[in-house]
């Protein structure tokens, strides 16, 4: 009899040790439910992370479910090549790219047309989104604040958040609403006569992304 109650607290126990396994893989494929790779090493990033440390704290995530890939290229190719070099990137439910068209500019910097078009074409080949901005990731902060439809460049863009908004580089910027600048950046496409990222100025899709990261607790 002792023996018949000790194989079922055995197979009890063997049962219990399963399906806390079987949870521990749960919480790991949560924890990997998303991939994210930016072209800046500090803007983008610190946009992103403080969405999700919000969201941790509100016990609505575990702790790990955005990743961000190592940073090693700067150009929207090179963007595109760090998320497909990180390990395992396919096993990520969602996987981005966070791209500026930043027209390329004297002494080197900005990017070709090429480079921009042919990393959105390879992301889509590859079943990878991209969360773009023309001219670039600042535009989202503007579109925070106001509604803005005529061409504007980066060191523009710039200027006109730090003279009239304070805004410092590399700071997380809080300024205006998320709302505000959902419905602006949908309303700024929708101007548009043709989907052509690389050439509407100003334009950016970033809130595909940010709606993606707010409900994402509703989808795991």
């Amino acid at each position: 009899m002792a023996r018949r109650i000790g194989g079922a607290e055995g197979f009890d126990s063997n049962k219990k040790n399963r399906k806390q396994i079987k949870r521990v893989k749960e919480i790991r494929v949560i924890r990997k439910s998303i991939l994210v790779a930016c072209e800046g090493t500090k803007t983008e990033r610190l946009y992103l992370e403080d969405i999700f440390t919000s969201l941790k704290y509100q016990h609505k995530i575990a702790a790990g479910s955005l990743v961000i890939a190592k940073h090693n290229h700067t150009d929207p190719k090179g963007v595109l090549k760090d998320l497909l070099d990180h390990t395992d990137y396919e096993s990520f439910s969602y996987k981005w790219i966070v791209i500026d068209r930043d027209i390329e500019r004297t002494k080197g910097a900005g990017h070709s047309a090429n480079d921009f078009n042919a990393a959105l074409a390879k992301a889509k080949s590859k079943g990878i989104e991209v969360a773009y901005s023309n001219p670039c990731f600042e535009i989202w902060y503007l579109l925070r604040l106001e509604y803005r439809n005529t061409a504007i460049d980066r060191t523009e863009l710039q200027s006109k958040l730090e003279d009239e908004f304070n805004y410092q580089k590399n700071i997380l910027f809080k300024h205006g609403t998320e709302k505000e600048a959902i419905a602006n950046a949908k309303k700024l496409l929708s101007s548009y006569d043709s989907d052509d990222p690389a050439n509407n100025n100003p334009s950016t899709n970033v809130h595909e992304l940010i709606t993606i990261l707010r409900g994402f607790c509703l989808k795991n």
